[in-house]
């Protein structure tokens, strides 16, 4: 058996922290919907949407008018019919235990930016293996910053033409490997630890052969993209500022105004954990046996010494050591420090330095 992809004609109800597909969609969405494809159901004469649309938007219209409606309500999904025939589209080759990844096109995005919006474990496949049942324990639905990041067709190619082009039907096959490619980038997207757990046992029951290595798919993430991702994490949507960015890259470069050697450890510039956190600055040894974790801060510096306190703790950890190695220090560069800020500091051994450009 194999598991599927879902092309979902975007809806964007109840749609907040998380993507929609949970109700029917805004007005606006509904517009976008009816005039886009005289082939969707939005246009057909029989939908509940077209009809409110044809009214001029006065009236009652139906919460659950489409399949996506209740895509994230029931955590179940069907393909429609064949625009021609009326036929059902019917998924023979999948069934329980298999994934079904949900994709869609945002509003005005072409096809080539088709997301991943999340999956489905299928529980059942019924009514003539038309309609897909998930289990919801082990199903995904993202964030709208989550669903931003993975690109459909770069798990997935067209037999005949390398044109990310979806021609007909609602669903396509995948194979196990493409979709373990794509639960192990959704595992480093993904912010929820209980949602990463969920997927890392996914991988280990279902995906043996992929569990832990990240199998070789052309266009999935690599390390630097998931780095990108971490740091907007990190840094939020306004991104990091010039001047933390200027004094993380002068201390990177001029270790000896913090009191290290240069010529004795390699730094490295926003180092990640397992966990998902990055460190502004990790000096590692060339010679001797010190590791030096340092966060840079501006003015509000509380915040990052005990950031500086939880980095100095993972990287014991990664080294396997013991969490008051003495050989793993920690340090805050900041423009200034409150009193308080320097009794937390000497408190918890953190070496503090005033800097400022």
């Amino acid at each position: 058996m194999k598991n599927i992809a879902c092309n979902l004609i975007y809806n964007n109800g109840d749609e907040g922290v998380y993507v929609g597909f949970k109700k029917r969609c805004d007005i606006q969405n509904i517009i976008a919907n009816v005039e886009l494809d005289s082939g969707r159901w939005c246009s057909q004469p029989a939908c509940s949407c077209r009809k409110f649309y044809d009214r001029g938007f006065k009236g009652k219209v139906e919460e659950f008018p489409c399949n996506e409606s209740f895509l994230f309500d029931g955590w179940k999904w069907n393909p429609g019919n064949e625009y021609k025939t009326g036929e059902p589209f019917r998924i023979l080759q999948s069934g329980a235990g298999k994934i079904a990844v949900l994709t869609t096109r945002f509003t005005n995005c072409p096809e080539s930016e088709r997301k991943i919006i999340g999956f489905l474990k299928i529980k059942d496949l019924i009514n003539d293996h038309h309609q897909v049942i998930g289990l919801k324990q082990q199903s995904l639905r993202l964030t709208m910053d989550e669903a931003q990041e993975l690109n459909f067709w770069n798990y997935h190619k067209n037999n005949k033409s390398l044109t990310p082009l979806w021609r007909q039907g609602r669903f396509r096959y995948l194979e196990d490997i493409q979709v373990a490619a794509i639960l192990h980038d959704l595992k480093d997207v993904v912010q929820n630890e209980t949602t990463q757990s969920m997927i890392g046992d996914l991988l280990a029951n279902d995906f043996t052969n992929f569990a832990t290595t990240r199998p070789t798919v052309k266009g999935a993430l690599d390390e630097q993209t998931v780095k990108k991702i971490l740091l907007k994490r990190k840094y939020g949507k306004g991104g990091e500022s010039t001047e933390h960015k200027e004094l993380k890259e002068f201390i990177a470069k001029n270790p000896d105004k913090i009191g290290l050697n240069k010529s004795e450890i390699n730094a490295f510039v926003e180092h990640s954990y397992i966990s998902g956190d990055m460190v502004d600055i990790l000096f590692a040894p060339r010679k001797g046996s010190t590791n030096t974790v340092v966060e840079i801060e501006l003015d509000n510096v509380e915040p990052g010494i005990h950031q500086a306190i939880k980095y100095r703790a993972l990287r014991c950890s990664q080294l396997g050591l013991t969490l008051t190695d003495k050989n793993v220090k920690a340090t805050v560069v900041a423009w200034s420090f409150k009193p308080s800020e320097i009794n937390l500091c000497t408190k918890y051994g953190i070496d503090y330095y005033t800097i400022k450009l």
